[in-house]
């Protein structure tokens, strides 16, 4: 009996004491990133397999029933899985998952995202992929980064800016270009030269409906929203600066024009009764004698060109404050010693908690950017325009005098001083001469500014009202010197214009988002909001002649009779919306995502001025299923998306809807008013409605895949639609066409080692897109746009419609061509035209990037191409055509001119027709080694010796340091159909360093 009350009092003191050790332990769940509260995340016992566990709540609370000291597991989708024992109060801190599903994605509206939570197509690129690039427009650092974005920087000018499509060509009348977003506020594409690249902590590009429709009207080309760095809560100041030298120089030419030797007997060739001309054979021994030739390309853009970037920043926080504060200079001389870019940036970022429920923030940009552009740059085919002279101009032409010049005796005794003018070439004047006589640069001071306020009156309300400000000033100056007293006087006055132009957006967002969640595992997030957008331009310019004195070309020093007639204009837009957007998500597995908006946009007719816009998107986390538990081992993740939408295009010219009257032509010697716009009462939106499906996920914890296939049919398209002369216009804009982009979209990833010491992932992306014409107007199939294109059903836009070269006869040496039913002739004829299957915009896109890191060494490799595109190379028609031998270069090619029978050969006689057709047309596909970087970072323990240095790290860099390409020309990387005089692309080498305090 004793045992036994023993034995009970043992067993009761032992329940007693579990069910005292049985206890609730509460604790909350915290970002790493901010402080925040994570919502929704999951806690549970290590090894438990079954349903039991807890989910933190709006402020990222929790409580669950376990022993302190249980080994708990707390998870969320896109940030690292954190393992600690429970206690009683416990933090748990979370932090961004380093992988691809674990972004934070900024969307523009509402609070940041993780990229495995987003039902939509998103890619994100971050501040590593875009610093300490050697040129100044950071979207450049975006080609082949992302599959279906399509970036071309077509020109190697310090100033240039680059043309970005995403998932092809949307529309033929109205832009194609993106919406673009600077933290919260909308910009203009040339905002891009006004950032510093080391200011950006991430690029976001949202490709599908779901994704972009809450932009609605603004969103039918996709959106690209770019966040900037900024400091975070409770972080000590640091400081960090960077400097970088660069060269730049030509990036390549496949192109080569004759030296003075081969012009020479080239002559000979054309016209062989020169084998007799005793001038001629006298100039053809001096200069074989003397060995006088000049490479015009070498002479005008062989050497090499500097680039200076520095750039300064401080970052930190206090409890209840962040800050970021930035300086960047750069300067660029261009490789024509007319083209320069100077860029000086400001930026602060600044957030301040004043309380649990009250933010206020501000991010600001301050630039001022001077640039020259070379003289005649736009103008292709000029004599004056260097990039096509260095193509024309005679090898035996010397840019210097020639002194003492004995042709008999075949000998000079030197050069003297540079020539304004060249006789040996009809008298053309010297391009830089011209330039001197006629300096120009342009100024701009842009600012963007987006400030708010954030109330959190309840948990999971957040309140944010913010006001945006893309404002620029932009003016261009222009002088032209008299040359009076000069050796030649071309201006017997002087010159001067000057013009300004002034553009402002206000941008006010309202918004009102609410998280919540119901039974643990139901998370709701609702967002509604309006904004409204007014943007004015005005511009002003005015120019005075007659001036006298160079040493004060004024205005004010002219008189009236040399005045010209001031020009002044101004316009305004306003647009106005509402939206909404709605995301749900059910035990991390089953996603929603909701979007509308109801735009209106003064920019279209009365009566069609308001449109809705909507999307809606569905995500299936596989692997969160039960069933796929046992997959684990392997299948880290797998997402099953689809969404469908309807986003608006409503980038336009202002005043197309609306009746203009203007000054238009002369009546009697005297300036005429009449109508210049005709009014268009139906001119409404063109809608864009997109299909995607997607497949993405990861693999043995070192694969990352992503798969997606779209469909963006255009509707409602604007095309200028010919009317009757009678009317006094040739057309008018209507919503009459539709087109279709179809393609798909595949990225690869792989960390192929990553150990302590040493590091290797590789990433590949290509995209296919579909173009195709489905209908135009009046009931018509096709409508010819110029020479070389046709809008036609069934093809797609950009198709080359020209008459088909074959071959040259080795018989007589005449050009052969196809007629339209594929016979051959040779009698050039347009109406032979037909399309040829080529396009200027490439349907296929690749992107190929590696980082490999060892210990403190660093190796980023960067490609990027297209392929399926071809361009006319116009200079052909220059180069290779004896109609122009006598007085300009050709190309080496010419030396194989055909010039008796049985020659085989692909260039005609001398006495053969030339003409614009497809022998002109090439394959301008091109795979480029875009960003190449070596950098080092010095060992840690070096840097704790100095207690004051945090890091260094030097570097190595490069762009565009090799292309493989078929092109001929100077440089693939022409977002046009043809390509003649454009400035070409260039080749960087850059050395710099970074350190940080």
């Amino acid at each position: 009996m004793k045992k036994r009350l023993t034995m009970m009092l043992a067993c009761l003191f032992l329940s007693i004491g579990m069910a005292l050790a049985q206890t609730t332990v509460k604790g909350f769940v915290v970002s790493s990133e901010d402080g925040e509260p994570v919502i929704g995340a999951t806690v549970k016992v290590k090894g438990d397999k079954t349903d039991k566990g807890a989910v933190t709540n709006l402020d990222g609370e929790f409580k669950i029933d376990v022993k302190p000291g249980t080994q708990l597991v707390i998870t969320y989708i896109g940030m690292q899985t954190a393992t600690m024992p429970a206690k009683d109060g416990m933090k748990v801190t979370l932090y961004t998952d380093s992988e691809a599903l674990g972004e934070v994605v900024v969307m523009g509206y509402g609070s940041a995202r993780k990229l495995g939570t987003i039902a939509g197509s998103v890619s994100t690129v971050n501040s590593e992929k875009l610093s300490n690039r050697p040129v100044a427009n950071v979207a450049d650092a975006l080609q082949g980064q992302v599959a279906g974005l399509q970036v071309m920087t077509s020109s190697g000018d310090p100033s240039a800016t680059a043309s970005m499509r995403i998932r092809g060509i949307t529309s033929i009348n109205a832009a194609t270009e993106p919406l673009y977003i600077l933290d919260g506020s909308m910009v203009s594409q040339n905002t891009y030269l006004s950032l510093n690249p080391n200011d950006i902590e991430n690029v976001t590009v949202l490709k599908d409906a779901s994704s972009t429709a809450v932009y609605g009207s603004l969103a039918a080309n996709g959106v690209i929203v770019i966040t900037t760095k900024k400091g975070k809560y409770g972080q000590a100041p640091e400081v960090s600066v960077s400097a970088s030298y660069s060269m730049s120089q030509l990036a390549g030419d496949k192109t080569e024009v004759m030296n003075a030797n081969q012009w020479l007997d080239f002559q000979q060739i054309v016209n062989p009764n020169l084998a007799t001309n005793a001038g001629y054979l006298a100039k053809k021994s001096f200069y074989k004698k003397t060995g006088v030739s000049t490479n015009w390309r070498d002479y005008f853009f062989g050497s090499s060109a500097p680039t200076v970037n520095i750039n300064a920043s401080v970052r930190g926080g206090t409890s209840n404050a962040n800050y970021l504060i930035s300086y960047g200079h750069y300067k660029a001389d261009g490789i024509m010693d007319d083209s320069s870019l100077r860029r000086e940036t400001v930026r602060a970022n600044v957030e301040i908690k004043v309380n649990d429920w009250l933010k206020l923030g501000s991010n600001t940009n301050l630039a001022f950017t001077k640039n020259n552009t070379t003289a005649f740059g736009s103008q292709g085919t000029s004599l004056y325009n260097k990039i096509f002279a260095a193509r024309m101009y005679l090898p035996t032409q010397s840019p210097y005098e020639m002194l003492d010049v004995d042709m008999e005796k075949g000998t000079f005794s030197g050069y003297g001083k540079k020539l304004h003018k060249y006789d040996d070439m009809s008298g053309v004047y010297s391009p830089e001469w011209l330039s001197e006589l006629q300096p120009s640069y342009n100024d701009r001071i842009r600012i963007n500014e987006n400030v708010f306020v954030n109330l959190s009156p309840i948990k999971g309300l957040n309140i944010r009202s913010s006001l945006g400000l893309d404002c620029n000033d932009y003016r261009t100056f222009y002088k032209q010197l008299s040359t009076q007293g000069e050796d030649y006087n071309i201006f017997p006055t002087g010159q001067v214009n000057k013009s300004m132009s002034r553009f402002y957006r206000w941008t006010v967002t309202n918004t009102a988002e609410y998280k919540f969640n119901v039974a643990r595992v139901h998370d709701f997030t609702v967002l509604l909001g309006q904004e409204s957008m007014n943007d004015k331009t005005t511009a002003f310019s005015a120019g005075m002649a007659g001036l006298t004195d160079n040493r004060l070309l004024l205005m004010s020093r002219g008189v009236q009779a040399y005045a010209s007639v001031p020009g002044d204009s101004e316009t305004k837009d306003a647009r106005n919306s509402w939206f909404a957007m709605a995301n749900y998500a059910y035990g991390n597995r089953y996603f929603l995502d909701l979007s509308g908006r109801r735009d209106g946009s003064s920019l279209f007719a009365e009566g069609h001025q308001w449109a809705t816009f909507g999307a809606a998107a569905l995500m299936w986390n596989v692997t969160g299923e039960k069933f796929m538990q046992s997959s684990k081992k392997w299948l880290d993740e797998l997402h099953v998306k689809a969404s469908y939408g309807v986003t608006g295009n409503a980038n336009i010219s202002s005043n197309l809807a609306l009746a203009l009257a203007g000054l238009s032509g002369n009546y009697n010697g005297v300036a005429g008013l009449g109508v210049v716009n005709p009014r268009n009462s139906e001119l409404s939106w063109e809608k864009v409605k997109t299909l995607n499906l997607a497949l993405s996920g990861r693999m043995f914890k070192r694969f990352t895949y992503n798969f997606e296939f779209f469909d963006k049919k255009t509707v409602d398209m604007i095309l200028a639609v010919p009317v009757s002369y009678t009317t006094g216009f040739g057309s008018r804009y209507a919503n009459v066409g539709s087109l279709f982009n179809r393609g798909f979209e595949a990225t690869v990833g792989c960390d192929i080692f990553s150990t302590k010491d040493l590091y290797w992932n590789v990433s590949a992306n290509v995209s296919y897109t579909k173009n195709e014409i489905t209908k135009l107007f009046n009931g018509q199939d096709e409508y010819a746009m110029s020479d070389y294109t046709k809008l036609k059903v069934g093809h797609p836009y950009g198709e080359f419609y020209m008459v088909r070269w074959s071959h040259v006869d080795p018989a007589d040496g005449q050009n052969v061509w196809l007629d339209k039913y594929g016979n051959e002739t040779k009698v050039y004829d347009e109406n032979n035209r037909v399309f040829t299957g080529k396009n200027a915009a490439a349907p296929w896109q690749f992107g190929l990037n590696s980082t490999t890191s060892w210990k403190g060494l660093t190796l980023e490799l960067q490609f990027a191409g297209v392929f399926g595109r071809s361009m006319i190379n116009q200079e052909r028609y220059f180069i290779e055509n004896p109609s122009f031998a006598t007085q300009w270069n050709q190309s080496t090619k010419m030396l194989d001119m055909w010039q008796k029978p049985g020659d085989v050969t692909t260039i005609a006689a001398a006495n053969a027709q030339r003409h614009m057709d497809t022998h002109l047309l090439e394959n301008a596909n091109f795979l480029r080694l875009k960003f190449l970087q070596l950098s080092y970072k010095l060992p840690q323990q070096w840097m704790n010796a100095t207690h004051i240095l945090k890091g260094v790290t030097v570097y190595f860099a490069s762009r565009n340091l090799f292309t493989i390409t078929n092109y001929s020309g100077y440089d693939p990387e022409v977002d046009e159909f043809l390509s003649v005089g454009n400035y070409p692309n260039t080749r960087q080498f850059s050395f710099g360093a970074q350190l940080t305090f």
